[in-house]
């Protein structure tokens, strides 16, 4: 059985500085884990700077990550689930990287 970890990074702050509401991390944490049987989230603050339209924008994040069974219907799971994502926390994008782990 191949395993891939996929890591969503979620603001705390909207794009216009007010903060994200706790209940809408709680949501997602809650989705993911029912979803996949458990989870890691690292609460701690992850700082971002980017560029949009020639804005800059320096966010505040927080780091989901899941490790589950590689398979397409994971894959388009995560796919849909971005655009559920970018959404709720009013984003112009929301990064998801994944890549093949091993457990030992």
């Amino acid at each position: 059985m191949s395993l891939r970890r996929y890591e969503i990074i979620l603001p705390t702050r909207y794009n216009d500085g007010r903060p994200v509401e706790p209940e809408k991390v709680d949501a997602t944490l809650m989705e993911i884990s029912a979803r996949f049987g458990g989870l890691t989230f690292r609460p701690e603050q992850l700082v971002g700077i980017w560029f949009h339209r020639g804005q800059r924008f320096e966010d505040n994040n927080v780091c989901v990550a899941v490790d589950v069974e590689e398979t397409a219907e994971t894959a388009a799971f995560f796919t849909r689930y971005k655009e559920v994502l970018k959404k709720r926390f009013q984003q112009i994008e929301i990064y998801i990287v994944s890549y093949e782990i091993r457990v030992t």
